[in-house]
């Protein structure tokens, strides 16, 4: 059993369930995602074996019971690609849709790291900003929802057309 904090539209916490729960129930609850880059400017996206090959961001993951979203993102950085550096913030926000509020962090991978398999992800790929948003636009099902919502979310924060 996984405990999750539950909040509302403001990200307050109002209690906590079980993850299985309180998706069974679509109740609001956080998720940190990371967005990692390499030193080409190029975002590293998950092909996602649990979801049919869906393109999804490069980290993301639930925060725990009483665990902030600064502790999630560094954590599931390191349990799903093994990137152990320091994070920058961007942006908590609901997209008005979903379960979801998202804490969006994102780095640029150091050049000693390299991607190993895990448990929670065997595939990475690079692709240019660009290209991941003209595909979202062209063929959003090859993406999970959340991954869209926040790259729109990203290209808010970062101004970009």
């Amino acid at each position: 059993m996984e405990l999750i904090d539950l909040v509302d539209m403001n990200d307050n916490i109002i209690g906590f369930a079980d993850k299985e729960v309180a998706h069974a129930n679509r109740q609001l609850h956080r998720v940190a995602v990371v967005y990692v880059f390499n030193e080409k400017g190029e975002l590293y996206i998950q092909v996602r074996k649990e979801d049919d090959g869906l393109y999804d961001q490069s980290v993301g993951g639930h925060a725990s019971h009483g665990e902030d979203y600064a502790t999630t993102a560094n954590r599931e950085a390191d349990e799903e690609i093994g990137i152990r550096q320091p994070l920058t913030y961007l942006s908590t926000f609901y997209p008005g849709k979903g379960i979801h509020i998202f804490g969006l962090f994102e780095c640029t991978a150091s050049k000693k790291w390299q991607f190993v398999p895990s448990e929670e992800v065997d595939e990475i790929i690079p692709m240019k900003l660009i290209d991941i948003r003209k595909m979202m636009i062209k063929s959003p099902e090859k993406f999970t929802d959340g991954f869209i919502n926040t790259m729109e979310e990203y290209c808010k924060v970062k101004k970009l057309r």
